[in-house]
């Protein structure tokens, strides 16, 4: 049934992709004026939030230049993986494009997925965190296609589609006056991208 290797790098690809959407993202503080004091370009790191937050407990003053980790920061991960029935393609479906006048490329069986992102923004104050909101809500309306290169080995790009599916609010405010206050926005999306056979 199986025969040589082959590795198309599908959900690396994707995944790539997907943090490219969002590093790009800044945000601004102002004085009473008006006036801008701060510009700060968001990091932005794959990674569970846990992990963020356990080491952002570790430190005691975020406010130390000497501190690696800072707020605001943004971190996003896989969640899962499911098979995508609604877009069911035939068995012996495949893609062929033609490289020269003479050879072709042929990827069979093309088997449709949905991969769950997670995008986490992680703050210590509110307007830094609907900042960085803002500037991602507007592009989702819910859905967003990007085009992307899936295959090396075949010179045709194929329509990845992002939708939000949901947004959710975590706000850490209990304890006392020395625990530090994480607020996080938690961002549910959808990617549909498909895995391909072997090119001949």
């Amino acid at each position: 049934m199986f025969g040589d290797h082959f590795y198309h790098a599908i959900m690396r690809k994707s995944v790539a992709v997907f943090g490219t959407l969002f590093n790009n993202i800044t945000v601004v503080r102002k004085d009473s004026s008006g006036n801008i004091k701060d510009f700060q370009k968001v990091p932005l790191a794959y990674g569970p939030r846990q992990k963020f937050l356990a080491r952002i407990d570790e430190q005691r003053d975020l406010t130390d230049p000497k501190v690696a980790l800072k707020l605001p920061r943004m971190s996003f991960e896989i969640t899962s993986l499911e098979y995508d029935s609604t877009t069911k393609l035939s068995q012996f479906s495949g893609l062929t494009t033609t490289s020269t006048g003479t050879t072709s490329s042929t990827a069979k069986q093309i088997v449709p997925y949905i991969l769950n992102m997670q995008l986490n923004i992680i703050a210590k104050n509110q307007d830094d965190a609907l900042q960085i909101l803002e500037q991602i809500l507007p592009t989702f309306q819910p859905l967003y296609t990007v085009s992307v290169k899936l295959l090396d080995d075949v010179n045709e790009s194929f329509d990845v589609p992002i939708t939000l599916q949901s947004v959710s609010l975590s706000d850490d405010y209990e304890g006392d006056f020395q625990t530090r206050r994480s607020l996080i926005y938690t961002l549910d999306f959808t990617m549909k991208i498909r895995f391909f056979g072997r090119v001949s």
